[in-house]
């Protein structure tokens, strides 16, 4: 069952596509020369006129569904995003959990008056190098250095999308616990994670793929489950579209997911945290704004 969020009733607006790679699947790459390359206009990252590989499979679904207005619009909805999983040989990064890199006078961020969950510590150049390794990324959205610091409230109650926190600090300084005075928060064990490329399609939920198909809205829940058969949707992913059931709060996308058995988290019924920005912000480098859902099963 997804827990909405204040605004999540509102359609964000839709966006240009990215330049993509082809799909990781179970950690293996595309082979590019079997994934069909579409013509598409300029993207979120990529330049006009870049090729777009897509997946066999997920190209001939399109085909199938929709027609020689709507499919290229199709298309175009796709996204990059990474995959990031312990396994594998990708770059390195970062962590899951553990104890975050805070800088000499960066508090540990709080929330309703207690101390937050350190969810994860990004890697930003690990994470800037697994995007560019095809070739097919385009520019890489966030910051290449530093880290990326995820805080967010573990008792995921708050519906207004504001018990979190992201962070973008130098490297180099050394883990600092949470806070021992006051009521504490739960430490979530390490664990180190590669980067992969994993190629992303909206679900049924996200306006921009009913906005295809205003006639007929089963085109686009048909699609869906086509992309769900298609393409594994990672425990972790940075950027790309929801995988999640979660509410969507208005004009913006997902920048990071976290199913809660990547980190054998208990977070009671709730399976996975999310953390979302808008287009604005991430073009910016921005992270005051962003919000927090998650999703009770």
């Amino acid at each position: 069952m997804a827990e909405p969020l204040t605004d999540a009733t509102d359609r964000a607006t839709a966006s240009a596509p990215a330049d993509l790679t082809a799909d990781l699947t179970a950690g293996v790459t595309t082979d590019p020369t079997s994934a069909e390359t579409v013509p598409v206009g300029t993207g979120e990252t990529g330049p006009a006129g870049s090729p777009l590989p897509v997946p066999p499979g997920v190209s001939e679904a399109i085909r199938a569904r929709a027609d020689e207005r709507t499919a290229p619009l199709v298309h175009r909805l796709m996204r990059p995003s990474l995959a990031l999983a312990a396994e594998g040989d990708g770059p390195s990064a970062g962590r899951l959990g553990g104890q975050p890199a805070l800088p000499d006078g960066t508090g540990w961020p709080e929330f309703a008056g207690r101390p937050m969950q350190s969810l994860a510590q990004l890697d930003c150049a690990g994470l800037a190098e697994a995007f560019r390794t095809t070739g097919h990324g385009g520019d890489w959205p966030l910051p290449a250095t530093g880290l990326l610091l995820f805080f967010h409230d573990e008792r995921v109650g708050d519906f207004s999308g504001r018990g979190c926190r992201v962070l973008h600090v130098p490297a180099g300084a050394p883990p600092r616990p949470a806070p021992a005075d006051g009521p504490g928060t739960s430490a979530l064990p390490a664990t180190e994670v590669r980067a992969h490329w994993r190629l992303s399609a909206p679900s049924y939920q996200d306006g921009e793929l009913e906005d295809v198909f205003p006639d007929d809205f089963m085109i686009a829940l048909d699609l869906a489950a086509d992309f769900r058969d298609h393409l594994s949707a990672p425990d972790v992913r940075v950027l790309g579209w929801c995988d999640t059931d979660t509410g969507r709060p208005a004009g913006h996308r997902p920048l990071l997911q976290v199913e809660s058995r990547a980190l054998a988290a208990d977070w009671g019924e709730c399976v996975n945290v999310s953390f979302w920005i808008t287009e604005e912000d991430l073009a910016a480098g921005c992270f005051d704004r962003v919000r927090h859902g998650f999703e009770v099963a």
